[in-house]
């Protein structure tokens, strides 16, 4: 039998297993299994780094660890490679997630700030599945919405793919990031957007749901004091999860690491590890996906004042920037705690695609029919 140690917080991870599986699902916030050496499988999320330093002997019995998240930079591949562990991370699939965040966010900054979309140019960092994502939601949101794609990396690998120049990058008005953190290489990205490049350019908004540390947020809160860049949101942190707190009161919109978290979106890397770690041992899979019942809106559209009201209650931005404030005015002590527990804790949304709104509401917003919500048959 093949016994798995997998963070209890992966969603539904136990579904995907047969039960010749030995499942065992330990606590992240307690760091990795004492009795690590039984396994032959790990399954780990960003909040439990695996390197030279938190695991400089990995068991000989280990041979398969993945990760259920998208980014890898928690992760010491060479590390892995060195000691014959196979790894897989769970990318893309929470893109059309963290494509929803963008696009809700927007949707809320543009009204409250009576900013209009149309005719704005966003650039995009990093164009893999989340960019791509987000590219195809903007176009949907406004066709008049400029999207600038870039990402010299794959524009090397991709033969078909082409990079937009930086200098057309650097003169949108909107920036958001969809890239991995890296330190090394040709392009690396740790404080992509730093004071050299703010002190040159200006953005009406930049936004970050990649990696804390491509942007450089001292450089970031300078340049918003400056007023070269008048709003600012983030969903990931320099040295998360101990948060800047002059980075969180200046930022428009604050959350803790969750663009990508929806239900869908945690099936899909819970699915996407397991049915890895079962091919990587030649097992067959022949368990069912988990169910679950699309979300219905039941209050009337008039009981929402506004469109940004509306798009807090279809995607909770706002109950989790509430939590987040909460836990920043707690001790330093304990806040990184409470953060990693809001993130692995809070209720799940759903996607746009699964979430039924009556008549009445595309009737209002018609921006609504854009964004993949159902129609609520009564």
């Amino acid at each position: 039998m093949i016994t798995v140690f997998a963070d209890q917080h992966l969603y539904k991870i136990a579904s995907f297993f047969p039960d010749s599986i030995d499942l065992i699902l330990f606590d992240p916030s307690e760091g990795l299994p004492d009795d690590l050496h039984r396994a032959q499988g790990l399954l780990i999320r960003t909040v439990n780094p695996i390197n030279p330093r938190t695991l400089p002997e990995i068991p000989g019995s280990l041979s398969f660890i993945g990760t259920g998240s998208s980014g890898t930079d928690h992760v010491d591949r060479d590390h892995l490679k060195k000691n014959g562990v196979a790894f897989v991370d769970a990318a893309g699939c929470n893109a059309r997630s963290v494509a929803e965040y963008i696009a809700a966010s927007l949707l809320i900054w543009s009204e409250q700030e009576q900013k209009p979309l149309e005719n704005r140019s966003v650039g995009i960092v990093g164009v893999g599945h989340v960019g791509f994502q987000v590219q195809k939601i903007l176009d949907e949101l406004d066709r008049n919405i400029q999207t600038v794609g870039y990402d010299p990396p794959r524009d090397q690998r991709e033969a078909s793919f082409t990079s937009a120049p930086l200098d057309q990058l650097l003169h949108t008005d909107i920036l958001t990031f969809h890239t991995p953190l890296t330190t090394s290489g040709e392009h690396p990205t740790f404080h992509w957007l730093d004071e050299e490049k703010l002190s040159r350019h200006s953005f009406e908004l930049v936004i970050n749901t990649a990696r804390g540390g491509i942007v450089d947020e001292q450089a970031l809160l300078k340049a918003q004091q400056e007023g070269s860049v008048p709003y600012y949101m983030l969903d990931v942190w320099e040295n998360e999860p101990e948060i800047d707190l002059r980075s969180a009161e200046k930022a428009y919109l604050k959350t803790p690491h969750i663009a990508g978290y929806s239900i869908q979106a945690k099936l899909n890397a819970s699915q996407y590890v397991a049915d890895a770690l079962l091919a990587h041992f030649n097992i067959d899979q022949k368990k069912q996906r988990p169910e679950y019942s699309l979300k219905q809106v039941d209050e009337p559209v008039d009981h929402f004042k506004d469109l940004p009201e509306l798009m807090k209650q279809l995607h909770p931005i706002g109950a989790y920037e509430a939590e987040l404030r909460r836990i920043l005015s707690n001790s330093p002590r304990i806040r990184g705690r409470l953060f990693n527990n809001l993130r692995a804790e809070f209720p799940l949304r759903h996607e746009f695609s699964h979430i039924r709104l009556r008549d009445s509401y595309f009737e209002r917003f018609p921006v609504l029919k854009n964004l993949g919500f159902r129609i609520q048959v009564i």
